[in-house]
């Protein structure tokens, strides 16, 4: 059962939305509610109230400058007008916000902090993201990789793509680590491509899961995916002041292994 959108924070220019996990960024389809429409309708609903002649009755603008993957709990910020758009557009695209997230991992890692650095590639035949190496590929094309033993291998999205992350270990279990990522670069399944590349698939996700991961998630009854992206900061596009939003998640797994606050 998805839970419901909590608004955190909001002023003129923006809104800060908790997703929860199972629910869409945009795009959900028909009869099912996504973070985007159930935004509108909230801002409609507060708009009704106002006097405010003919505005009222037009749609609230509501724009999403970074998204979360459908099973991804986590912070998402809505830019209420053009010009908060433009703004946070341009920070996320010159590298100037940061974004955290809390993945519970199958495995434990060796060393408490580290890099993740790949190329990236989403595959045409299943819709999902993989890492590719210069070993692998004998030459990339737009839409296209010719592979050593001479077949092709169909992408989408563009040509391969840097992909890097830096984290650190919060806790340890016998079969399992949470770990705190500050993301580096914001493509498609990242965290979750990167992760079980390096062997340490997240504990619920089912599309990036190894025989290993799977068995740890049925063991612990955990079905949804324990990523969370808990926190985000940004420079406000009305007043130019940095700020952070947090938030506590959900995700029962995840909140258990956090340090007391």
């Amino acid at each position: 059962m998805v839970g419901n959108i909590r608004y955190i924070y909001e002023d003129q220019d923006i809104l800060v939305c908790h997703k929860p996990a199972g629910m869409a960024t945009e795009g959900a389809g028909a009869g099912r509610m996504d973070l985007i429409s159930a935004a509108r309708n909230y801002l409609a609903r507060k708009n009704r109230g106002n006097d405010s002649g003919r505005q009222r009755n037009l749609p609230p603008y509501v724009a999403t400058v970074n998204r979360l993957d459908k099973p991804v709990e986590g912070i998402i910020v809505l830019a209420k007008n053009k010009k908060a758009a433009g703004s946070l557009a341009a920070q996320i695209k010159n590298h100037k916000t940061d974004k955290y997230y809390y993945a519970l991992c199958c495995g434990t890692f060796e060393q408490d902090h580290g890099e993740l650095t790949d190329i990236l590639i989403r595959r045409q035949d299943t819709g999902l993201a993989a890492v590719i190496s210069k070993e692998e590929a004998v030459s990339f094309k737009e839409d296209a990789i010719t592979l050593k033993d001479g077949s092709l291998l169909r992408t989408i999205g563009g040509e391969p793509k840097k992909a890097a992350l830096e984290y650190e270990v919060i806790s340890r279990q016998e079969d399992s680590t949470l770990l705190k990522i500050h993301l580096l670069t914001g493509r498609f399944h990242q965290i979750r491509c990167q992760l079980s590349k390096a062997g340490h698939p997240i504990l619920g996700d089912k599309e990036y899961e190894n025989p290993e991961s799977a068995a740890c998630s049925l063991e612990r009854a955990i079905d949804r995916d324990c990523l969370v992206s808990y926190s985000f900061s940004f420079d406000h596009p009305g007043t130019g002041k940095r700020v952070t939003y947090e938030i506590i998640p959900d995700n029962s797994a995840i909140r258990q292994l956090l340090p007391p606050q």
